[in-house]
């Protein structure tokens, strides 16, 4: 008996208007899994407690913030120094533990609460190193749980970070001051010794002329063709023993060469000072000054006349943290919208699931 083979090669094809069939008569599975996903997705949504994300960002500061730094040479501090060092601070655990110490009240934490857990799981730092373009802009992510004013933490956290930030940076240049005046100190001490030597060594040198001068009876200045010239008539030959062309001091006799030793040796220690003694002492006074300015905490630049606001003075704030309108997490349109579409997907799997074994038991009947 012959057959159609056309009829042989659809038979094995699944017909579009069988599936929909299936699926219509099947319905009731479908529906149930969307509902019960659709239930359990309320259900997640009623246990999960919300987390809610807010963000800080802020560039480095315009250079002027710094002037202060910078009052005399050899000191300054950069705009990009100063965001790096609030960008670290930021990011590390022992600060944002001592802010938490400090301020417990601010947070929802459990007494018995692992820090380092909450750390890593609500604060992230991102742009401590520049972009492609070389721009650095910080950005400051901060999660946290319903019923914490997470923005206010955020913004008194960078704050605090700041403030502390500030105090190391005028703490640097403090210290780099007062090791200037240590040097400066040193400077003017060894130019005062140096001077003081080379009075010391006129003080030798007026004791011998005055010697020399008292042998040869030079009372008063004279010089080597008055002194050469005896009763006798004869010439004496004056050599000069210094061979730079000068007089020795003893033609200067001894009455005026005792008179400049007396003046000196009484004032050897006193009026000490030259051009660079004086540059010395006025640059160390300059650096007396900034440290009691800075002691009292009155330097202009560092502590006067400058922003209050600590976090507008390391860095240029370009948002700063405020209430998001609604929860970063769960997502409640996302959940149900997946829940929704996974139940319709394990409805028909199940349609097919039920078709199948239905087709299965009848096969075996009829093999029976």
């Amino acid at each position: 008996m012959s057959t159609d083979p056309m009829q042989d090669a659809y038979s094995d094809e699944i017909d579009l208007r069988d599936l929909a069939l299936m699926l219509l008569e099947g319905w009731y599975w479908i529906l149930g899994t969307i509902v019960v996903a659709v239930v359990a997705a309320f259900a997640y949504l009623a246990v999960t407690t919300p987390t809610y994300e807010t963000r800080f960002r802020a560039v480095p500061a315009p250079s002027a913030n710094f002037s202060g730094f910078s009052l005399l040479n050899g000191f300054t501090i950069s705009p990009d120094e100063a965001y790096r060092t609030l960008g670290n601070r930021l990011s590390s655990y022992q600060n944002f533990e001592i802010f938490v110490e400090e301020h417990r009240d601010l947070f929802q934490l459990d007494e018995n609460a692992n820090l380092g857990r909450v750390f890593s799981g609500r604060l992230s730092v991102d742009g401590l190193n520049a972009e492609r373009d070389g721009r650095l802009a910080l950005d400051l992510t901060y999660r946290y749980p319903e019923g914490e004013q997470g923005a206010e933490v955020l913004n008194a956290y960078v704050r605090a970070t700041a403030e502390e930030v500030w105090a190391t940076l005028r703490s640097r240049f403090d210290d780099y001051n007062r090791a200037q005046i240590a040097r400066l100190q040193t400077d003017l001490e060894l130019e005062k010794e140096s001077l003081k030597s080379a009075r010391e060594d006129r003080l030798f040198a007026l004791e011998q002329a005055i010697k020399v001068a008292r042998r040869l009876e030079i009372e008063k200045p004279t010089t080597p063709q008055q002194f050469g010239r005896q009763p006798s008539g004869s010439e004496v030959i004056y050599a000069n023993i210094n061979g730079d062309g000068s007089l020795p001091l003893y033609f200067m006799g001894y009455q005026a060469l005792e008179a400049d030793r007396d003046t000196l040796s009484d004032a050897i220690d006193q009026g000490l000072s030259n051009g660079q003694i004086r540059a010395i002492e006025q640059h160390l006074e300059q650096r007396q000054r900034i440290a009691q300015l800075l002691d009292s905490g009155r330097l202009y630049g560092v502590d006067e006349g400058v922003e209050p606001n600590h976090t507008e003075r390391v860095v240029d704030v370009v948002e700063y943290a405020f209430p998001p309108a609604g929860p970063s997490e769960p997502r409640k349109a996302l959940i149900l919208a997946l829940s929704l579409v996974l139940g319709g997907m394990l409805g028909v799997m199940l349609v097919f699931l039920a078709r199948f074994a239905g087709s299965l038991k009848r096969y075996r009947q009829r093999q029976a």
